[in-house]
């Protein structure tokens, strides 16, 4: 029987037989559990220091252990699709920078597990963290006493369906010449490739503007391309 975590974080987490890669960071209590909730996941455990009970657990787990911080991870992007860090909320005072690691090493379609304390946080300003760090839909679930649980996803469902449509590599071109337009470079030239690129994929008008609302910063820079468009697609009808 799962003990009492599994009406905790893991209530998020259904059944899955697939090797999907979950990151669980200074959590090594519930990887047990985990592991019956997922077994032919690809598990590491992010942990400051290494020591014999841990070692144990994760051998039994099958768990790749990471020893450092969310500061020490390796840049690398999208790598995970599941990342659960249940003290996020709870140490520091900076959340907005770990909340922001942790999203790029999240896929497009993965999600971040977390929980807080009202108490110490309100569900407004938990809200108004994650969405500055970029994450897109947020479902909120009560824990014990006063913890609230959380998972943030780093796209909405639809986009996130949306975007497995395409290549990594034809989403990753696309960004770069989104970010090369938002930040004032070759503007004329690279919307040109821009729409090149979209004839050439047959990249449809709802995918490139979900895409544009997900990867452009700046409101002005999405204001610019989606009006670029609208006019490229009224001169086009006639």
């Amino acid at each position: 029987m799962l003990n009492d975590e599994r009406r905790g974080l893991l209530q998020f987490v259904p059944l899955n037989f697939l090797d999907v890669t979950v990151l669980v960071v200074d959590a090594e209590e519930i990887l047990r559990d985990l592991r019956k909730i997922l077994p032919a996941a690809k598990i590491a455990l992010l942990t400051p220091k290494m020591t014999p009970p841990i070692k144990k657990i994760c051998d039994d787990v099958r768990a790749d252990v990471f020893i450092g911080d969310i500061e020490t991870l390796p840049a690398i992007a999208k790598v995970f699709e599941l990342i659960i860090a249940p003290k996020i909320f709870s140490t520091g005072e900076d959340f907005y920078a770990p909340l922001l690691t942790l999203n790029c090493l999240l896929c497009d379609s993965g999600a971040l597990l977390t929980k807080f304390c009202e108490g110490s946080l309100t569900k407004a300003a938990v809200v108004k963290l994650l969405n500055d760090a970029v994450y897109k839909e947020i479902h909120f679930a009560q824990g014990d006493s006063e913890i609230c649980l959380v998972k943030a996803c780093k796209c909405t469902a639809e986009v996130a369906a949306l975007k497995d449509l395409f290549t990594p590599e034809i989403r990753a071109e696309l960004s770069r010449l989104l970010h090369r337009i938002e930040y004032d470079i070759d503007v004329a030239e690279n919307f040109r490739r821009l729409i090149e690129l979209r004839d050439r994929e047959k990249i449809f008008d709802e995918y490139l503007s979900d895409f544009i609302g997900q990867v452009v910063v700046h409101d002005s820079a999405k204001k610019f391309l989606l009006e670029q468009l609208e006019l490229l697609e009224i001169v086009d009808d006639d």
